[in-house]
C-alpha cells in the first residue's frame, strides 16, 4: 500500500520563490509503516530551473504489537535537511522527443533507532548521523520524424553504519527496474541504467521498447548482498479522455536465476491530466 500527495505553489507573491510540500505512506503488510512528510522551499531560475533547500521528517514503524522482534526491523525516526536542484530542457514534458532533464539531491540528518521488545530484555536506542544522496536524468535524441532514443539513470545511497530494512530504498517496477515485482528490492544504494526507443505516435502516446540494467546493494545488518539485474521488454503509453495509461510487459533476471517466459512482469501505470 503506498499512497503519494504532492502540492507546488510557485512564484509566491510574485517573487522567483516558490514552496514544495510532499507527503508519503508506505505500509509493508503487517511488517511496518513509514511516513515521510516533506518540506521545500524553491528559488525558480529562467527556463523553469530550480533550486531548493528541504527538510524531510521519515518514521518507519514496526507493526504487529511488538509481540515478537523481527529481524532487521526497528523504530525509525530521522530527521534531514538538504539541498536539491532541477534542471530541465525538454520540448514536451508528457512526450519528448528531444532534450534533457536532472535532478540530484543530498542531505543529512540525525536519526533515532529503537530495537528491542519492552519487557523482554529491554530496548536498545541509537543516535545517529544519516547521509544521503539521490539523483535521476534522461537524455532524448531525436531519430527521424516521429522516434527518440532515451537514455535514462537514477540511482540513491544511504551512508549508516547502522542500517535496518524497513528503511531502506525500495526498488522493482514501472518506474525503476522493469521485469522485477514492484517495490520488491530492499537496498541501502542502486543505480539503475535505461535505453529505450520510443515511436511517437500522438502527442501523449508511444510505443517503446526497452532495457534496463541495474545494479544494488543491501548494507542493512550484517550479511551484505548485492546483485546487477537486468529487464528488459516492450510497452505503450497512451492517451484517453482519463489520462495517460501505462502498459509495459517486461522478463527480468535476478541473481543468477535465468531468463523464464512464465517469469514476465506487466507493469500498469495512470497518470491523470487535469
Amino acid at each position: 500500500q503506498d499512497l503519494r500527495l504532492g502540492f507546488t505553489y510557485p512564484y509566491v507573491f510574485n517573487t522567483p520563490f516558490g514552496t514544495d510540500l510532499n507527503l508519503s505512506i508506505f505500509r509493508r503488510d503487517t511488517t511496518f509503516l513509514e511516513v515521510n512528510a516533506r518540506a521545500a522551499l524553491e528559488y525558480l531560475l529562467p527556463l523553469g530551473d530550480k533550486l531548493s533547500v528541504f527538510v524531510n521528517s521519515r518514521t518507519s514503524d514496526r507493526l504487529g504489537g511488538l509481540s515478537a522482534p523481527t529481524p532487521g526491523l526497528a523504530d525509525v525516526d530521522l530527521l534531514s535537511y538538504g539541498f536539491a536542484v532541477l534542471r530541465e530542457r525538454l520540448d514536451y514534458r508528457l512526450n519528448p522527443r528531444r532534450g534533457h532533464a536532472l535532478k540530484a539531491e543530498a542531505s543529512a540528518g540525525n536519526k533515532r533507532s529503537v530495537t528491542g521488545i519492552p519487557g523482554e530484555g529491554g530496548i536498545t536506542e541509537v543516535r545517529t548521523v544519516q547521509y544521503e544522496l539521490a539523483g535521476q536524468g534522461a537524455l532524448h535524441l531525436p531519430l527521424g520524424g516521429r522516434s527518440t532514443i532515451r537514455f535514462a539513470g537514477q540511482g540513491g545511497w544511504m551512508v549508516n553504519d547502522r542500517l535496518f530494512t524497513n528503511e531502506l530504498y525500495r526498488i522493482g517496477g514501472l518506474k525503476t527496474m522493469r521485469g522485477a515485482d514492484e517495490a520488491s528490492i530492499f537496498c541501502s544504494a542502486y543505480a539503475i541504467g535505461t535505453v529505450e526507443y520510443r515511436f511517437l505516435f500522438e502527442q501523449n502516446s508511444n510505443f517503446l521498447l526497452f532495457v534496463d540494467q541495474g545494479w544494488w546493494e543491501n548494507a542493512a545488518g550484517d550479511a551484505y548482498v548485492k546483485d546487477s539485474p537486468l529487464g528488459f521488454g516492450l510497452g505503450a503509453n497512451f492517451e484517453t479522455k482519463a489520462g495517460i495509461f501505462s502498459l509495459t510487459y517486461a522478463l527480468g533476471r535476478q541473481f543468477s536465476n535465468p531468463i523464464e517466459l512464465r517469469s514476465g512482469k506487466v507493469h500498469f501505470g495512470f497518470l491523470s491530466l487535469f
